[in-house]
């Protein structure tokens, strides 16, 4: 082959070669970049979702005025701050209670802490906290027709490795115009007053919480 011809196929092989080795540098450069933003450390199984106790304010419960006496003649009734105390208690754990249950049910790793600010876990974490501004009873002597209420204020935040806690969405729900909860076979439980509106309420905030962890990419906990 003539020389002339040897050096027309060679210049663009030479030409693909050097834009080849310029090349290599740089991918490598991504790959290290990539490989710093997503984390070399052991992923976890899951990602968590810590419902914390919520918070019952001095004055926000409001006691069935036909209630509270003694069975027992000559003897005091419970005190009203008393039995405040014990409903708003029932009421929050209800609450955290169904909240716990409906996350795990769709999968997700939740648990329920008695800790206002629950310590990290060092992985990725949904934060669930609220504070209630009404447990109103009722009349519970009407069953079915208590006129009674739970209204409570909703924060979800979210714990990330390195990032803090960041705010991400805060939401009231009313238990006046929540879904009822439904048992497997469609029919209303069977919790009536305060009790079956701590439920409600529950559930409603479960399914918030569960559309904020599906809309994130949330990992649901490995069967």
């Amino acid at each position: 082959m003539p020389r002339w011809e040897l050096e027309r196929v060679g210049l663009p092989l030479l030409s693909r070669l050097s834009r080849l080795l310029i090349a290599l540098p740089l991918m490598a450069l991504v790959a290290c970049v990539q490989n710093t933003a997503t984390g070399s450390g052991p992923s976890p199984s899951s990602d968590f979702i810590v419902i914390s106790d919520f918070a019952v304010p001095r004055g926000v419960v409001r006691l069935d005025p036909t209630m509270g006496f003694s069975l027992y003649r000559g003897e005091p009734g419970v005190p009203a701050q008393q039995r405040a105390a014990s409903v708003g208690r029932a009421v929050a754990f209800l609450v955290t209670d169904t909240i716990t249950d409906r996350l795990r049910a769709r999968g997700y790793d939740a648990t329920s802490t008695t800790n206002p600010n629950p310590a990290g876990s060092g992985y990725r974490a949904l934060i669930v906290s609220g504070t209630f501004r009404t447990i109103d009873e009722g009349n519970r002597r009407r069953a079915g027709d208590e006129h009674s209420a739970v209204i409570a204020d909703v924060a979800i935040k979210a714990e990330l490795p390195g990032g803090g806690v960041q705010p991400v969405q805060s939401f009231t729900v009313d238990s006046r115009s929540a879904p009822r909860v439904r048992d497997e076979n469609g029919a209303t439980m069977r919790e009536t007053g305060v009790d079956a509106d701590a439920t409600d309420v529950g559930a409603e905030i479960a399914r918030v919480v569960g559309e904020v962890a599906r809309r994130n990419n949330w990992l649901p906990a490995r069967r």
